[in-house]
């Protein structure tokens, strides 16, 4: 275990210090136990990361609950659950063929990306439909936050309460890591959350790419600390969505990891692995070479997971790569793919 720990700690020290984060808190581990763990810059082991897109591996995690209790079926059409969309006619055959399975793997044929804050006293659907009349139908894989938006609203939807207490009735409580996965912290001491980055110059780059206009940004220098960095879910969704949103400590998607590397639902472990047609794509989660024999998902503001069932191997990576004056175009693909391989060694060493 110390020759682990100092391993993974050159790794993430080698990281820090050719500047990819200023922060991070990373931790490997198996299915019942932390291996190694490490904490650079002003991280500690309680420290509150904005995980930003891991937040769609809670939100896939409790549409697959959903799923489970037979409430709702991975071949369920999104619009027979909102009224919203059948009443729209126009959004009704947009989202024919549409299923619940084809937004978890991101083959719905939804665009990407849309900034919903710049229809500001739009409700959504009006918003949404908006949106798709100017976008052609995507073809294959294409990553969507839309997706997840609409899975967001799906749960909300079938248990009947904000998706805030759905994350904590249905996921964190159970886990036992209600206070290390939320919506919205709110902490006595400040210092416990790590500041995510500044302003929002990066999307301020998209919206001007598109010819799209919205004059409410965080003024230039802000620090984030608190709210979260994605622009929809911070402008629009009011801090809360299933694409984006939490913030949480590496430990509790440690605990979110496990369960999946323990459960013994099909669904569950079928979510896990690409699904037929898709490009690299499970359930939510991302399979491929990034993740060896497993899956996993990361997080635009410096956030990663990986599992392994099979290998009996993990790890969590939380940092804040996107905290710097000016926005830095490196990528954190190298340094996610390098702390996967050492812990996919570990399982190998530890198999033999």
């Amino acid at each position: 275990m110390v020759q682990m720990e100092s391993t993974l700690r050159d790794l993430v020290i080698r990281y820090h210090q050719a500047g990819y984060f200023p922060s991070a808190a990373v931790r490997v581990f198996n299915e019942t136990e932390t291996l190694a763990e490490v904490y650079v810059g002003e991280a500690k082991k309680d420290s509150l990361f904005d995980v930003a897109s891991l937040t769609k591996i809670a939100t896939a995690t409790q549409v697959l609950q959903l799923i489970s209790e037979n409430v709702v079926s991975l071949d369920d059409e999104i619009s027979q659950h909102f009224d919203e969309i059948r009443q729209l006619s126009w959004l009704e055959e947009r989202f024919r063929g549409i299923t619940v399975r084809r937004l978890l793997t991101h083959t719905s044929s939804l665009p990407a990306w849309y900034p919903f804050y710049a229809w500001q006293g739009e409700d959504f659907w009006t918003a949404l439909q908006s949106a798709l009349r100017n976008q052609l139908p995507t073809a294959g894989t294409v990553y969507s936050d839309i997706n997840f938006i609409l899975l967001g609203r799906l749960v909300e939807r079938k248990r009947g309460v904000p998706l805030k207490q759905c994350l904590k009735m249905y996921l964190t409580a159970p886990l036992g890591v209600e206070n290390e996965m939320l919506y919205l912290p709110a902490v006595s001491d400040s210092s416990q959350i790590i500041p995510s980055c500044y302003d929002n110059r990066i999307e301020e780059r998209m919206c001007a790419d598109r010819g799209i206009r919205f004059e409410r940004w965080r003024r230039h220098g802000t620090a984030v600390i608190g709210t979260v960095n994605d622009g929809n879910c911070h402008y629009y969704f009011h801090d809360v969505s299933g694409h984006a949103g939490i913030f949480a400590t590496a430990g509790a998607y440690e605990k979110l990891c496990q369960l999946y590397m323990n459960t013994k639902n099909e669904l569950l472990i079928d979510a896990q692995k690409t699904q037929p047609g898709c490009q690299d794509r499970g359930l939510g989660f991302e399979t491929g070479t990034a993740y060896p024999h497993g899956c996993g998902h990361n997080g635009f503001t410096g956030t990663s997971i990986y599992f392994s069932r099979e290998y009996n191997i993990g790890a969590v990576a939380m940092t804040n790569r996107l905290f710097y004056p000016e926005p830095s175009n490196r990528g954190m693909g190298e340094f996610r793919r390098a702390l996967h391989e050492m812990a996919f060694s570990v399982a190998l060493v530890m198999r033999r």
